[in-house]
């Protein structure tokens, strides 16, 4: 039996709390990407700002992940 038991559960459920705060704040950044690039090519009216922003939505999911990776 271990003595630490429920700081330890405390602290696990701290780690997957904020694991999950940081995938949300990915899932939410891809999407703001989105949702602005979509208004951006409606006022500018080119298709090259939608291959820009498909792009940029790419670029930030792949710097988000790898680097979340890179710290552990």
């Amino acid at each position: 039996m271990r003595l630490n038991a429920p700081a330890d559960a405390k602290a696990d459920a701290a780690r997957a709390r904020a694991s999950a705060v940081r995938t949300a704040l990915v899932l939410a950044s891809i999407a703001a990407v989105f949702f602005f690039g979509i208004i951006a090519s409606h006022w500018i009216g080119g298709d090259t700002v939608r291959i820009g922003v498909v792009g940029g939505a790419v670029l930030l999911f792949l710097l988000f992940g790898i680097g979340r990776h890179l710290r552990k």
